[in-house]
């Protein structure tokens, strides 16, 4: 067990190590110039005046040696300055993270709650009402995009019915229910597109389990059908879609961009929207990089529970 974990953190560092060497590339490989864009395209500013402000922003060193600058100062915390506003890196995503960090808690919160029992009922009513009606939403699920989601619950009960606020966010300290308020609509927003997926799998798993020899055994024992769907089917099947966990937070983290902009959440999403528009390199790649490091960290997480909990996976291994 223990080599194993030692594999999968050593497989995880490496993964985000060529994450943040991509990041850092492909940024600059964009069209744009952050320099251009602070001075101003139609400016007249001088070339030594642009090689002033590129010196000054650490651009005209080797993209290797800011490489090394960049990544040596997040291994300490230190994510630079953003080259618009001139704030700590740190600073920006620390006021920004607790909106973020809140719509894809709640929003998973939300997928496990709609997925789980819309996927038992399925699977024990297999072809009936309830199971085709499941499969008929998470298809419409998968099918429509959150932007557009988000946008049909905003008008429906953001402008029309009024029953929910259409825009902004309100911390958990300053006031609950109204945070819980602004947070429903694009929490929502986002489970429409991750509970499919979940409901998807967790109802195969469940068929499987329940058609397999010891679900038949204990039925044919007189066990209670339910003690077999919850204590026993249910309770397998639950461990091998342990590892949807990971792709439904890195799916959350990845629509957070869209859906704070269209709900006016001032959370990373916003802030990753403005820094590309601007080319503030200092501020995107920081994001994008705090972001992989989350989704490859739960994915470690959810593939070490999985190895724990399931003996089928420890024997086959020893």
């Amino acid at each position: 067990m223990w080599r194993y974990v030692a594999r999968r953190v050593a497989t995880s560092i490496g993964m985000l190590v060529a994450t943040s060497v991509i990041i850092f590339v492909v940024l600059r490989a964009l069209p744009g110039n952050p320099v251009i864009t602070r001075l101003g395209a139609n400016s007249g500013v001088s070339p030594g005046e642009v090689a002033r402000l590129r010196r000054q922003l650490g651009l005209d060193e080797p993209i290797a040696v800011q490489y090394w600058h960049w990544i040596a100062g997040a291994v300490r915390g230190n994510f630079g300055r953003s080259f618009f506003s001139q704030f700590s890196v740190t600073q920006l995503i620390a006021q920004r993270l607790p909106a973020t960090l809140e719509l894809t808690i709640a929003s998973v919160l939300i997928t496990l709650i709609l997925a789980v029992p819309a996927a038992v009922l399925g699977a024990v009513r297999r072809g009936g009402l309830l199971d085709r009606l499941g499969a008929l939403l998470s298809s419409f699920g998968i099918a429509l995009p959150p932007f557009v989601s988000g946008i049909i619950l905003l008008v429906v009960f953001g402008v029309h019915l009024r029953l929910l606020p259409s825009a902004g966010y309100v911390a958990i300290s300053t006031n609950l229910g109204q945070n819980l308020r602004h947070m429903v609509l694009p929490a929502l927003t986002l489970s429409i597109a991750q509970a499919p997926l979940v409901f998807r799998y967790l109802r195969t798993q469940l068929i499987e389990e329940l058609s397999s020899a010891y679900a038949r055994t204990a039925e044919g024992k007189g066990a209670p059908r339910r003690r077999v769907v919850f204590r026993h089917a249910l309770r397998n099947a639950l461990i091998p879609a342990l590892t949807m966990l990971g792709l439904i937070v890195g799916y959350a983290l990845g629509g957070v961009v869209v859906v704070e902009y269209v709900f006016g959440i001032g959370g990373l999403g916003s802030l990753a929207i403005t820094s590309a528009t601007e080319r503030d390199y200092a501020v995107l790649q920081s994001i994008v990089l705090l972001v992989s490091a989350t989704f490859i960290t739960v994915s470690l997480l959810v593939d070490l529970a999985v190895q724990a909990l399931d003996p089928r996976l420890r024997g086959a291994r020893s």
